[in-house]
């Protein structure tokens, strides 16, 4: 698993995740890594982003730009935290962070990953 599940994993089923997403390319972990030091600059590039999500979906999108600004380097870590995040939350709030996700991947031109 890799960072890039974060926010391009397309979780089928509970655990299937991992499963699921393709192991990154070189490419995709740079473009990914670029994207943290461009969010690291400028750590408000997400704010209006996520100022227009509900108020529940805006907790978690706040979570995850928040691990996406820290020093986590274990991938695995990583991939479990952004799991973490999405547990429990309701389909209406997934399908919302869903299209955040979209955004986020065009302001930080993160990889693109699967639908």
């Amino acid at each position: 698993p890799s960072p890039i599940v974060l926010f391009h994993g397309n979780q089928r089923g509970k655990n299937s995740i991992a499963m699921a997403d393709p192991k990154p390319t070189p490419e995709m972990i740079e473009k990914f890594k670029a994207g943290r030091v461009t969010l690291k600059a400028n750590p408000t590039i997400l704010d209006a982003s996520i100022a227009k999500l509900s108020a529940a979906a805006q907790e978690p999108a706040k979570k995850f730009r928040d691990l996406m600004l820290s020093d986590e380097e274990d991938l695995a870590k990583f991939h479990a935290t952004g799991i973490a995040i999405k547990e429990g939350l309701s389909d209406d709030v997934k399908k919302e962070l869903e299209v955040h996700k979209q955004e986020v991947t065009k302001l930080l031109g993160l990889p693109a990953g699967p639908a």
